[in-house]
């Protein structure tokens, strides 16, 4: 599953209602049934009486609200929930509050709590207005678990029949199924693209089967690169044995310095299994991060 770009948006009431010239957007990237965790910074609002929270605008969706989280301001003794003198807090600290689930209203389709169904493109959470005075901050969590819902039939069947606590127990073990299932999917795809990958990247492989032909594949730029690496290792070698068998002392008269191939071939065979086996580890890991 490939992620999508999405955008959500916090209105808030400072007193005339839900305005567009009141509210906080914020684009999120997510693969579906992904948490997502979104934090707005509500002080530039000088009054809030309300807070409502659009978690996408481009489509029809199936959304888990997984919590709501607000701040409060709590500077010159404003204390909204009362959490900071049953607590013993200093006041100059921010009152927190998790929004449980039953304060909190939405406009979905169907409702399989927490999960809910949205066949318009225009999904709102409100928050109950009595916990919505001096805010200074708010965080949300969710998953957008689906996206194009309402170009399926069996969602407006289950919208128009009466679904027992029963049913939505069902249905709800049977999404939660099913988005394992895709979850698994996901991760068996990902390894197949990585093993197929470090197949194809295997010298042997490429030797057979590759279209540009084995020539092509010998001289590669990488392959080439490798090659001239290790002849100047091998060189770099030769030249420290030399300078090392010159400057020693006693030296023997007369010796010859000779340029010796079989010291030379060791040392670039050995520098060239090296560098290739450096390479096909960094390449095998940038493959895994890429997938």
């Amino acid at each position: 599953m490939e992620a999508v770009q999405l955008t959500a948006e916090v209105f808030i009431d400072t007193g005339k209602d839900f305005r567009p010239e009141d509210s906080l957007k914020a684009e999120y990237s997510c693969v579906p049934g992904e948490t997502v965790r979104l934090s707005f910074d509500l002080t530039c609002f000088e009054k809030t009486v309300g807070f409502r929270f659009d978690p996408l605008l481009e489509d029809s969706s199936m959304v888990r609200l997984m919590g709501i989280t607000l701040f409060y301001d709590a500077i010159q003794g404003k204390d909204p929930t009362g959490e900071l003198q049953a607590a013993g807090l200093d006041k100059e600290k921010r009152a927190r509050r998790e929004i449980p689930l039953s304060r909190i209203k939405t406009n979905s389709d169907v409702d399989l709590e927490p999960i809910y169904v949205y066949l318009h493109h225009d999904p709102k959470f409100f928050v109950d207005e009595a916990l919505c005075t001096h805010l200074s901050g708010a965080e949300v969590e969710f998953q957008v678990l689906e996206i194009g819902v309402e170009e399926k039939s069996y969602w407006q069947d289950i919208k128009k029949s009466n679904v027992s606590q029963r049913e939505r127990d069902q249905l709800l073990g049977k999404i939660e199924a099913a988005m394992e299932e895709n979850r698994q999917l996901a991760e068996e795809n990902r390894r197949l693209k990585i093993e197929h990958a470090d197949i194809y990247a295997s010298g042997l492989w490429k030797l057979q089967h590759d279209a540009k032909g084995p020539l092509r594949v010998l001289l590669h730029k990488g392959n080439i690169i490798t090659f001239l690496a290790a002849v100047y290792v091998a060189l770099m070698s030769e030249l420290f044995w030399f300078n090392n068998a010159y400057y020693a002392t006693p030296r023997p008269n007369g010796q010859a310095l000779n340029f010796q191939f079989l010291r030379f071939g060791l040392v670039f065979l050995g520098a060239f299994f090296v560098i290739v086996l450096v390479r096909a580890a960094v390449m095998k890991r940038y493959r895994h991060e890429l997938y």
